[in-house]
């Protein structure tokens, strides 16, 4: 094993990393679909840090995939993430999409828990958290309003006014 970073992707979605620091850290995250003006908080990528290439496509969509080199594939060297990107026919827009998955990961690898991506995954789940309790307190109120009307309704039945 050598002291610099070995890091493999099995998919997109996984990316494991062994290195001389720690002995294995995982850095899985599904891609977040995060927001445009998310992407300009991410640090620049530095091109001289990075190496691409356009390799062949695989998978399904046969001799249209498989002939045309239209998959990017993008390392980057101090760390040793790999990155590879076929969601589109076109290369430059899995070029775009391949650095942003990398900005992605570099923050996830560098800040961890403090990185934008989980940032934004911790903002989006308080939202739905607080969505789903105010759906439950408006469902309690509906409950308790019902239930009084029952009462009233009923009270009305068992004793009828004398006019």
């Amino acid at each position: 094993m050598t002291s610099s970073t070995l890091c493999f992707a099995k998919s997109i979605q996984r990316i494991a990393c062994l290195g001389n620091r720690q002995a294995r850290v995982s850095l899985r995250f599904v891609s977040t679909a995060l927001p445009d003006s998310w992407y300009k908080r991410f640090p620049p990528i530095v091109e001289k840090d990075i190496e691409e290439k356009a390799i062949k496509g695989s998978g399904p969509g046969g001799q249209a995939i498989n002939k045309t080199q239209n998959c990017c594939q993008i390392k980057h060297i101090p760390t040793g993430i790999v990155v590879s990107c076929q969601q589109t026919r076109f290369l430059e827009k899995n070029r775009l999409l391949a650095r942003r998955q990398l900005q992605e990961k570099l923050d996830a690898y560098y800040n961890g828990e403090q990185g934008l991506v989980a940032q934004y995954k911790r903002e989006r789940s308080e939202k739905r958290e607080a969505k789903r309790s105010e759906t439950k307190k408006t469902l309690e109120k509906k409950r308790a309003f019902k239930a009084q009307q029952d009462n009233d309704c009923n009270s009305e039945h068992d004793h009828p006014s004398n006019t």
